[in-house]
């Protein structure tokens, strides 16, 4: 057995066994099959290695019969001698330019190819010196344009790698708000929307790529570039720009006619194994699919749409909501009318993670509740942070819980239309102790217990600190699950398959936590935990009233994560939810 490989070692050597493939002309349903297993481990927040010693490899989506077994040999033996005989008589350095904007599997052996590239140390390198001495363009199948284009991708490779972080969602949200608003100004721009992974509502965004419909477009593309926060404009041509703004971010606009709307909003917005999979299926069909429409390949006829419904319809699917083109089955539900109904946030009907000013909240419990009923909720729960026996005392504690309850109740007596419940957020111990004693949990009417230190313990560790909160009959919820937090901490490193395991006996209840920075459970681990039949919620973990507003991006996880509305709990009503927690089941 080898060494414990991460999910990126792994998704390295499929890449590279797949570039082989593609190289050498393998079968194209085959060369699919490895990019949809790449898709589906690269976004896994699982580890590939934790469900390959359970035996459960063959439970990740797009990973068949012959995959399972190349994945098998590679954490077993360190190689796979198929891969191996895919790339013997293969330029080494080919494998270290798959990847830049530009370069297929096709181009990056034409060039290791052509400039001998050996060593993959040097590859990059070697090739932007030949693309600077004009070189590439002489190569078949390339010329200057693309010469020009590989240059440049070379160059914001390093400057993606050394300067540009992504950007939160609800940080590029308000960078396109602020473009929506500008592209008002002018009647001529009669639509525009930010595509890409933005508009499969991803957790991080790298730029902002908006599609631009007008009949005028060398005055559109005159008042984008005058957009006032631009500080450098990059590319600027007749139907296509790409600037910088003042927070290094970039933006890229692409005008296009009306007719053509659709089918630019359809390609830009991926993601790259939805499109792959969607080309396949149309090319089944006899037609080929670009960002200008929908070709017929026998009469070279090209159908435009103006509306992207319209350019599924015309494939016989249903239209794919943005937020699960994944590359996984759905385009054939799609072909099949099975696409799952999902949740919105027109379905939720309470909340209950939030915080007020008695722990780190600004608001006081009073307004709390009325921005709760403002919303038209059902029930609501309070979960501060529950206050510490070790720095308060046994009896002090026990006064607060007991005014606090009294509160609660006066409260909840006050308001006919809304159930307010009263609980804390219990911090799960590095010593795998709960922070707050049993009889102290008893007399709440939730409990939701998270990690908020220790989040590099070993594994072991880890997991014996969650079965103590997974297997307390008195916790409810285990909030925000993962601990990660987005750009600044990863998911704590656990065998998730067996946390799931021990979940579901428990029938414990998983939060889907919306705050901005976290979005955890991360949608893969909703798909998973969905699949499964296990409880999830929807919470905003709000310290203000305005941030009961979050709402709507854990509900974004949520469907990134194929949920209905049945998936979760907080879309029942007031007397089906209450009987998913411990006091009121």
């Amino acid at each position: 057995m080898t060494e414990r490989m991460t999910n990126q070692e792994i998704v390295k050597v499929l890449k590279e066994a797949e570039a082989a493939m593609e190289v050498k002309g393998a079968n194209r349903f085959r060369i699919r099959a490895y990019q949809n297993a790449i898709n589906a481990i690269e976004t896994s927040t699982f580890s590939v290695y934790d469900l390959w010693k359970s035996g459960r490899v063959s439970e990740i989506p797009g990973v068949g019969a012959s995959l399972t077994q190349h994945i098998n040999d590679l954490l077993k033996e360190g190689s796979v001698k198929e891969f191996e005989n895919l790339r013997k008589d293969l330029p080494d350095g080919m494998f270290e330019l798959i990847g830049i904007q530009g370069i297929g599997a096709k181009r990056a052996h034409k060039l290791a190819s052509a400039f001998e590239l050996d060593d993959r140390e040097a590859a990059l390198e070697k090739v932007a010196e030949a693309a600077e001495k004009g070189k590439i363009q002489d190569i078949p199948g390339f010329g200057e344009k693309t010469q020009a284009q590989i240059l440049e991708a070379i160059t914001e490779l390093k400057k993606t790698k050394n300067e540009k972080p992504r950007l939160l969602w609800a940080q590029a949200e308000t960078i396109a708000e602020r473009v929506y608003k500008y592209a008002k100004e002018l009647p001529e721009i009669q639509k525009i929307e930010a595509l890409g992974s933005y508009r499969r509502k991803k957790e991080t965004v790298g730029d902002l790529d908006f599609a631009v419909a007008t009949e005028d477009p060398e005055k559109v593309m005159q008042h984008l570039l005058d957009f006032p926060e631009i500080v450098e404009v990059l590319v600027e041509g007749d139907k296509k720009a790409s600037v910088v703004i003042g927070n290094e971010f970039q933006l890229d606009f692409r005008v296009v006619s009306p007719d053509q709307y659709g089918s630019m909003v359809q390609y830009f917005t991926g993601s790259k194994y939805h499109n792959i999979v969607l080309r396949s299926f149309a090319l089944d069909k006899g037609y080929s699919l670009s960002e200008y429409g929908i070709k017929e390949s026998k009469s070279k006829k090209l159908h435009e749409f103006a509306e992207e419904a319209d350019f599924y319809k015309f494939l016989d699917l249903d239209i794919v909501p943005p937020e699960i083109r994944q590359g996984k089955n759905e385009v054939d539900l799609a072909a099949n009318g099975n696409l799952p109904k999902l949740i919105q946030l027109s379905d939720i009907k309470g909340d209950l993670h939030m915080h007020t000013n008695f722990s780190d909240g600004t608001n006081t419990l009073e307004e709390m509740v009325q921005a709760c009923r403002d919303k038209g909720y059902d029930y609501m729960g309070i979960a501060d942070h529950a206050p510490s026996v070790e720095s308060r005392g046994y009896a002090a504690v026990q006064k607060i819980i007991t005014s606090t309850r009294e509160n609660f109740n006066e409260i909840d007596s006050k308001y006919n239309d809304i159930k307010v419940l009263y609980g804390y957020e219990v911090n799960l111990l590095a010593d795998a102790s709960i922070s707050l004693p049993d009889e102290f949990l008893e007399q709440l009417d939730f409990v939701i217990v998270g990690l908020h230190t220790a989040f590099s313990q070993d594994r072991k560790q880890l997991m014996k600190r969650y079965m103590t909160a997974i297997e307390h009959p008195l916790v409810d919820i285990i909030a925000h699950p993962t601990a990660r937090l987005i750009n600044e901490r990863d998911a704590v490193d656990v065998n998730w398959m067996d946390l799931f395991d021990a979940v579901k006996k428990h029938d414990k209840i998983l939060e889907i936590n919306s705050y901005p920075d976290r979005l955890d459970l991360p949608f893969d681990l909703v798909f998973e935990a969905r699949e499964r039949g296990i409880k999830l919620i929807i919470n905003t973990d709000a310290h203000s009233t305005g941030h009961l507003d979050l709402m709507r991006f854990g509900v974004s996880v949520a469907r990134r994560g194929w949920c209905e509305a049945a998936d979760v709990l907080n879309t029942q009503s007031k007397d089906a939810f209450l009987k998913n927690l411990q006091k009121f089941a």
